[in-house]
């Protein structure tokens, strides 16, 4: 399956796995169209506090329509609420610390082109 991961639907930052040590991008809010939500760490697996989010789909599991909110961001919004979370260019763990310094010192990015343009620039890709 491999690493894989989202940027937070609210802020474009990316959500990173928690081996990385940095909570004010890992901790989430996981948003699933059918209304569930998780809460915690996400392991960069499919998996948040523990549980997982992966759907298993024709005998295999997929990653779903999930919506992540980096938990310091949210604020009660719903599955629809949110615009898209985007997958994240480096599947939360193979990027630059220069880019993971960029996003903690700049904070949230507009959108989710100011996002690219950043990860192009400073995640050593």
């Amino acid at each position: 399956m491999g690493f894989f991961s989202k940027c937070c639907a609210k802020t474009n930052l990316p959500v990173v796995v928690d081996v990385l040590g940095i909570p004010h991008l890992n901790n989430v809010v996981a948003l699933m169209p059918d209304g569930r939500k998780f809460e915690g760490s996400y392991d960069g697996f499919g998996r948040v506090g523990g549980q997982n989010v992966m759907e298993y789909d024709d005998g295999k599991f997929v990653w779903p329509k999930v919506k992540f909110v980096l938990r310091d961001y949210y604020s009660g919004e719903t599955y629809k609420d949110l615009g898209n979370s985007g997958d994240e260019k480096a599947q939360g763990y193979f990027m630059d610390k220069a880019f993971l310094h960029y996003c903690i010192m700049h904070g949230p990015f507009k959108n989710r082109a100011q996002y690219v343009r950043a990860f192009k620039k400073y995640a050593n890709w």
